[in-house]
């Protein structure tokens, strides 16, 4: 196993839970009943001008006088973005698209050089956002407060900017009446053997970050799900059902790729002979148009149709910028900024922002089924990710 050389600590935790693990000849899950979350030690830090007597108009003022800068975020469409915020706004604003942990890599280690250059992010690991830079003083949320009754108390503190969904796809070309799927236990049967496609989980820790929150606060919900399929009264070893599941499914050999777009080929390619259910991003179902694939969104699955999962909004604690930077994250709050990734199945965090009405998934009609992760299991879920990791890997290489 490949341990995460970004993160030394989690790495010496990750090695201690695979050492258990062999020692006792079996693989080891996190238990479903976690810790309670401790209290962050977040650094604040004045970034800007302040809160008190803020104004819309009095920020504009203050980031005119500041720039350029520079914010990543794991999709292209960061780059269109910047490109509007600068018309609007005289701003020059560069996107640049970063992975999630070369993100917070490259905060860290301009943090730590004292030579910001990267003013604001976009990141899609939420718990990694709140533990490795907002509690170290790297980085700071913020929430605009003349938008600040337009979030629930989950999408704040930290600011949430999307919510992004990860669904089962299928080929509509293969399956004309539906998806062939009704319950996420399915894909541990034998019909589903290495015809399952997905990001690898230890690559995508979103993946992982789900079956961790089921197990902590939704475990009766994955045991409902498999009484219904499998028609008996729910038994195992295991420490939780949410660990059963990704045990079998790891052991069903699943076909594992680097990027969504693999996923998408593999579920929705025409002209196929085998079917495949792909997990991936309902941004990837713009290529039913880009690419003539034939993806089906699977709806009304058991427990959940959808894995959501926040992106954060972070401004740099020692950027130059402070005033651009919270400008540009309130232009992102906004239906006007946000509008090039909602057309991708993204929700925004603003409640006034409806959904794109031509998405191309159809999420919005399901929005019910998709489950939402809350911000109370960001240390659950950053704390246990070593071992799920180990335990995903144990149970694949068995």
């Amino acid at each position: 196993m490949t341990f995460n050389k970004k993160y030394p600590m989690r790495a010496a935790i990750a090695l201690a839970s695979l050492s258990v693990c062999a020692v006792g000849l079996m693989a080891c899950a996190p238990s479903s009943g976690s810790a309670a979350p401790k209290e962050a030690d977040v650094k604040k830090v004045e970034l800007g001008i302040s809160d008190e007597g803020y104004s819309l108009d009095k920020l504009v003022e203050a980031a005119k006088k500041e720039g350029p800068i520079v914010v990543s975020d794991s999709t292209g469409k960061i780059v269109d973005i910047a490109e509007a915020f600068t018309k609007k706004y005289g701003i020059e604003a560069t996107g640049v698209k970063m992975k999630s942990g070369d993100a917070a890599e490259v905060a860290i280690r301009e943090h730590d050089a004292k030579n910001v250059k990267t003013d604001a992010f976009i990141l899609s690991d939420a718990p990694t956002a709140q533990r490795e830079l907002i509690e170290r003083g790297i980085s700071s949320s913020w929430t605009p407060p003349d938008l600040a009754d337009k979030f629930d108390d989950d999408m704040v503190d930290p600011q949430v900017v999307t919510s992004d969904v990860l669904v089962w796809g299928y080929n509509t070309e293969l399956y004309p009446d539906g998806c062939p799927i009704d319950n996420i236990w399915a894909l541990t049967d034998d019909d589903w053997t290495g015809h399952v496609v997905m990001e690898d989980p230890t690559l995508k820790a979103q993946i992982l970050y789900w079956v961790n929150e089921m197990a902590v606060d939704h475990d009766d919900e994955m045991k409902d799900s498999y009484e219904d399929y499998f028609g008996k009264d729910y038994s195992s070893e295991q420490d939780s059902a949410a660990a059963e599941w990704l045990m079998r499914l790891a052991k069903n050999k699943p076909l594992l790729v680097k990027s969504g777009d693999d996923s998408a080929e593999a579920a929705g390619a025409p002209g196929q002979t085998e079917g495949f259910m792909g997990l991936l991003s309902t941004a990837k179902f713009r290529d039913n148009e880009d690419s003539g694939y034939k993806l089906g969104l699977c709806e009304h699955l058991a427990p959940y149709s959808g894995i959501g999962y926040t992106k954060v909004g972070l401004i740099s604690n020692g950027t130059k910028n402070p005033n651009a930077a919270k400008l540009f994250l309130h232009y992102m709050l906004t239906a006007e900024g946000i509008a090039p990734q909602v057309e991708d199945g993204k929700f925004s965090a603003n409640k006034d922002v409806p959904p794109a009405a031509d998405e191309p998934s159809g999420i919005a009609e399901v929005w019910d089924e998709v489950f939402l992760p809350s911000k109370d299991t960001l240390d659950s879920d950053f704390d246990n990710l070593p071992d799920w990791t180990d335990f995903w890997t144990t149970n694949n290489h068995s």
